[in-house]
Formats: structure tokens, C-alpha cells, sequence
């Protein structure tokens, strides 16, 4: 017998004009015992309202599911059961682990008195067998220091041990069903691979169904034995993980795995400098004694050093914490450092005000969350044509439109987007807005920040393919910033691995990737396979 079986699901919301749209389309599939499944699809087909309906956490009245709909777990009917009885299934029965930990788990209390929770609730633990099955759970998902770490706040935690103790609190009453949506989504490819390796080995150990919701099919290929593709509310594929990568028969299905196979283009380099960077320090203060002294600091960039050449990409890796970012910032003028850094052999801390305007329109920087940093007040018109009035104030309206829409056309988008808000577009489409801002400057220099990261795996390969049509047509230089070795493979010449502020490893794409010196970069190629 299937531990979970779903027939003829149906979910439609409720619009403000009493009309319903449909976000599941009459989708059926079961769940086996000690299977692992995997839901794979982009934003908005489906994955996570699937999900969520399982376990009745639907915002109904405004959600309504389907009359012929059937959810059915372990031969119980759960689509009209009442909310006592589901409570004892909830966290006991069936486990969830969400997407964003941060925002699920509760910045108030302590990781140990969360997890403890749940065993109280469930099992009727005393506090002190409570305390110490949290700690076991803690180890059992790998957090160091279970004793201590336990007292720890959210806050207080890194991505990747938030995300193991989502798992550790979903697993606490073992569970028949793991359901797990996006759980490496935000992590470094080194995180991600432990997560998914410690999702395996519960699944063994524990003998616990799984289903695996992502829009990464690398992750699903790796931890996944059956699929189900979805896309607009319905299943398009299904099968055996080998047999749907292997011989993709729906034609979404096939763009999907081609989303992966990210080739790199031979961009027009030349032999002359156009960035170099010599021993760059940037320290942030933690901690002051009573008169300002800074007593405790950390040094997010330790002494590095590199050069870029004109049409060149290099290739910025590491994991969360390494100093990517605040790198990228420092050469933008966003962070104060110590060291020189020059820009056509102009150093940057003694020339003078004009020329440093000259040079901030030459570098321009594209962050990782569009979202956040698009103004949500202004439309694409007045966000793209910013720069413009404050590098270019002579610029009639007339000439600043017609820039305006010159870049936004090349970025792929069209003139109708110029009055619509930011709100109004896709992360995909936010990221080419940002992308349109940095270019109507026409800068010499393009600092991408985890420009992709966010995206799903098909925007990730439009996004990708329009910086390297970008970067061809207009001989660009870039500094591309990412923990996705699949994306810096595609966009790199150059390749920088960073750790703890420090370059672990510097070489040309082809080497780094067949013949890794250092153990931290060999693990890095590793975790992208």
C-alpha cells in the first residue's frame, strides 16, 4: 500500500473580483514507503501549493480545493479532516521543513526551546528528556557544539545550521513523511551538499519517505529516485530521475536539463589591464572600549591582490562569509579599505573629484536581490534614467527616453515596461531591469553580484546568455561574483576562490575545474557535480 496518495488535486484561489484562478490542475501521484520524490518545476507551477494542501495548510476560504480532489495518507481521507485530528499529524506524521528558515523559525526563542516543542506537544516529554533528545537531534544533523549551540537564537547561526535545525525539528517525532521545499535554495554549494548528503542518510537510517521540492534539477538528480516535473499547475513528466534526465520526453522537461548544460563563450579579451588590485584589506569593528578604541574587529578582505584585462570575466567563488561581496563593494567605492586599487592605471584614493565621477560611471555594480534594490516607488523609466541625470544633466528628455529604451530592448525587455513598477515584473525580469540601470551608463567595468542566484534554473540560463551576448557586443569587462560553480563556469576566464577573507586558490577556468590544487576548491568542483 502507498504511504500517500494523491488523485484529481484541483486548488484554485479567489480573486477580488469573486472570479477563481487555478494554481493546481488536477494532478494525481503516490508516495511509497522510504521513497525519495522529487517535485521539480519553476516559480509559480505548482510545487510548494501542492506541498501546503498535504498538510491542510491552505489560506481557505480564499483557497479552494477541487470537488473530485483526494489527498489520502496511509488510507486516511485528509481533505475534510478536522483541525484536532490533523494537529496529531502535523509534526508527527508528516514533517516540514520550509523554505526560507529564517523567516519560519522564531527570532524570540531559543533553537532549544523550538524543537523541544514539538516533543512536548507530540510526545508528552518532561523537560529534561526533551532537553536531551534535542541535543541528540542536534548531533544526529550535524551541529557541532549540540550542548551549546542549543541556547542559541536564530540570529546567532549560519544558513546552513538554520536549515539543519528546520530538519532537526521536522524529524523530532520521526516522521513517515519529510516534506522538504527549496531546503538548499539560499546555501553555498558546500552547505548544499552536506544538507542534501545528511537528507540521504536520514532517509536510510530512518527508513522516512521524502518529498524534495526544488527548481534545481542538479539537486534533484542527486538525492531524488523518482520525478515529477511540473509546470502551470500540472504535471508535464514523470518517471525514474535517470530515465527522465537521461531522455527528457516533454519539451519543458528537455529545456530544463539544456538550462544546466551552461557553455561558455569566447569573449574578445586583449592583453591590456583594466583593473588592478594590490593587497586590499577591509576590516569591520566588533567591538569598542569606553573611549572608541576598537579593541575586537573581523577582517572580511585579508590582502588580496589580482589584476583584470580588458573583456576579461573573473570568476569569484566561495562560500557565504568568504568576502565575495564585500570585495566587490570595496572596488565599487562602496567600503572604505586600506591598499591601492587602480582603474586604467589611475589610482583610485588620490584622483580627484571629477575624474572619480568619471570613473563611478565606468564601474558600475549589479546586486544580488533585484527586489530589494529597486526603488518600489519609481518605474523602470525613472530607475533606469537615474544615473543619467546625475553623470549627464545637459541630457534633454527626449534623449534620455530614447537611452532609456535603447538599453532596456537590448536587455530583452520593450517599451511597455517603462511606466510599470517593480512589483509588476518577475525576479527574472527585475534582474534585467537592474542589469538596464548599470548599463545606460555605459560603463567599462560591470561588477555582478550573485546576479543569479534567485532565479530558476531557466531564468539562471537567460540571464547568463544575455551577459555574454552583453559582454561580446560591447567588449565588457566583468568581476563575477556567485557560489554557483555551474554559472561561474559558464561566465569565467579567471577564477578566484576565497576563503575566511583569503584567496585559497587563483588559476584559468579550464585548470580550476580539471585540476584544482587546493582541498577547499577540490570540494567546491566536487559539490557541482
Amino acid at each position: 500500500m502507498n504511504l500517500l496518495n494523491i488523485n484529481n488535486l484541483s486548488i484554485s484561489f479567489k480573486n477580488e473580483d469573486n472570479s477563481y484562478k487555478t494554481a493546481v490542475n488536477d494532478i494525481s501521484f503516490k508516495l511509497k514507503k522510504g521513497e525519495i520524490l522529487g517535485i521539480v518545476g519553476e516559480s509559480g507551477s505548482g510545487k510548494s501549493i501542492t506541498a501546503l494542501s498535504i498538510l491542510g495548510l491552505l489560506p481557505f476560504p480564499k483557497a479552494q480545493l477541487g470537488k473530485d480532489s483526494s489527498i489520502s495518507f496511509e488510507g486516511k481521507e485528509l481533505r475534510d479532516l478536522p483541525e484536532k485530528e490533523f494537529c496529531k499529524i502535523r509534526g508527527n506524521k508528516i514533517g516540514y521543513i520550509f523554505q526560507e528558515p529564517m523567516s519560519s523559525l522564531n527570532p524570540l526563542h531559543t533553537i532549544e526551546n523550538q524543537i523541544s516543542e514539538s516533543l512536548i506537544l507530540h510526545q508528552g516529554c518532561h523537560e529534561k528528556d526533551a532537553q536531551k533528545e534535542v541535543v541528540r537531534l542536534l548531533e544526529l544533523t550535524g551541529i557541532q557544539n549540540a550542548q551549546k549551540r542549543m541556547k542559541a537564537y536564530p540570529f546567532e547561526l549560519s544558513g546552513g545550521q538554520r536549515q539543519r535545525v528546520m530538519i532537526a525539528m521536522a524529524i523530532a517525532n520521526n516522521p513517515d513523511i519529510l516534506i522538504a521545499d527549496e531546503p538548499t535554495t539560499a546555501l553555498d554549494v558546500t552547505i548544499q551538499k552536506q544538507i542534501l548528503n545528511l537528507l540521504i542518510e536520514l532517509n536510510k537510517k530512518l527508513k522516512m519517505a521524502i518529498i524534495f521540492i526544488s527548481h534545481d534539477l542538479s539537486v534533484i538528480r542527486q538525492i531524488a529516485h523518482r520525478v515529477l516535473v511540473m509546470k502551470n499547475g500540472k504535471i508535464v513528466e514523470e518517471g525514474d530521475v535517470r530515465q527522465v534526465f537521461e531522455q527528457p520526453k516533454h519539451p519543458y522537461t528537455q529545456e530544463l536539463v539544456n538550462a544546466h548544460m551552461l557553455s561558455k563563450k569566447n569573449n574578445n579579451k586583449t592583453n591590456s589591464e583594466i583593473l588592478r588590485v594590490e593587497n586590499i584589506k577591509v576590516n569591520f569593528p566588533l567591538k569598542k572600549n569606553l573611549w572608541g578604541k576598537i579593541i575586537d574587529e573581523l577582517i572580511a578582505v585579508d590582502n588580496i591582490s589580482f589584476c583584470l584585462k580588458k573583456g576579461e570575466t573573473l570568476g569569484i567563488v566561495g562560500e557565504s562569509g568568504s568576502g565575495k561581496t564585500t570585495l566587490g563593494s570595496t572596488i565599487v567605492g562602496l567600503v572604505p579599505y586600506t591598499g591601492n586599487i587602480y582603474f586604467n592605471q589611475q589610482e583610485l584614493k588620490i584622483i580627484d573629484k571629477k575624474i572619480r565621477k568619471k570613473v563611478s560611471k565606468d564601474i558600475q555594480i549589479v546586486f544580488q536581490d533585484p527586489y530589494n534594490s529597486l526603488n518600489p516607488r519609481m518605474n523602470v523609466e525613472e530607475i533606469v534614467s537615474e544615473g543619467l541625470f546625475v553623470h549627464y544633466p545637459q541630457m534633454s528628455a527626449s534623449q534620455r527616453r530614447k537611452k532609456t529604451l535603447d538599453v532596456l530592448i537590448e536587455t530583452g525587455l520593450d517599451e511597455s515596461d517603462l511606466n510599470k513598477y517593480p512589483h509588476e515584473f518577475s525576479g527574472g525580469q527585475r534582474q534585467r531591469i537592474a542589469i538596464a540601470r548599470a548599463l545606460v551608463l555605459q560603463p567599462r567595468l560591470l561588477i555582478l553580484d550573485e546576479p543569479t542566484s534567485a532565479l530558476d534554473v531557466t531564468i539562471q540560463a537567460q540571464i547568463i546568455k544575455l551577459l555574454q551576448e552583453i559582454q561580446e557586443r560591447r567588449g565588457l569587462s566583468y568581476i563575477f561574483i556567485s557560489h554557483d560553480m555551474n554559472a561561474v563556469r559558464a561566465m569565467s576566464d579567471q577564477i578566484m576562490v576565497m576563503k575566511d577573507g583569503k584567496i585559497v586558490e587563483f588559476n584559468n577556468r579550464e585548470n580550476i575545474f580539471l585540476h584544482p590544487h587546493e582541498e577547499y576548491t577540490k570540494k567546491l568542483v566536487a559539490a557541482s557535480i
